[in-house]
């Protein structure tokens, strides 16, 4: 036993120095983002040109909803585009900065701008695990703070972040992910 010992811990070392170093992978752009959580099983992330849910676009009445295509901008930003192959609308909003809203504000939805302006919302620091997508915040710190609110509309949720102080019913914890589901999202509530 002793030498078995022995013989992990010589080894060990050289686990560790043969190991090959950790790289920040973002997906391939353009990419989706899809969340995943308690009866909502891979519903894509879409906007109406602001506020941003998930669900089937086509279930809200406004001719602006579409799926979004994402590209990783400076900063670790994330900023939006309409996939108007997923979509039968032609929207006229393009190249929108996808933001969290900071501490500061009373609103948990996560929205869209066109703005560059970060006062009361956190419009980078947006980085994978794998293709988890997380939040750094100032500290440095990864979260994961994301959850949905039903809508009136079937189907389609807010997307929110941090329930912090948040008391409505109906909050579901989600995961976002850049991996769309491996058959259509069942998104009946």
């Amino acid at each position: 036993m002793r030498a078995l010992q022995s013989l992990l811990l010589l080894g060990l070392p050289m686990v560790i120095v043969g190991s090959p170093v950790l790289e920040k992978r973002t997906p391939s752009s353009p990419f989706g983002l899809y969340a995943y959580g308690d009866g909502i099983g891979g519903a894509p992330v879409f906007t109406t040109g602001d506020g941003a849910f998930i669900g089937t676009a086509s279930r809200v009445d406004d001719t602006e909803a579409a799926p979004v295509q994402f590209e990783v901008g400076t900063d670790e930003s994330l900023l939006g585009n309409p996939n108007t192959t997923a979509s039968d609308s032609s929207p006229t909003w393009s190249n929108l900065t996808f933001y969290v809203p900071d501490t500061t504000t009373s609103s948990h939805q996560v929205e869209f701008t066109n703005s560059t302006s970060d006062i009361n919302r956190s419009i980078s620091g947006f980085v994978f695990y794998g293709q988890f997508l997380l939040h750094k915040n100032t500290k440095g710190d990864l979260q994961t703070l994301w959850y949905a609110l039903p809508t009136d509309t079937d189907g389609v949720w807010s997307l929110n972040w941090n329930s912090t102080g948040d008391d409505t019913e109906g909050q579901v914890v989600v995961t976002l992910k850049a991996t769309a589901p491996s058959k259509e999202a069942d998104t009946t509530q």
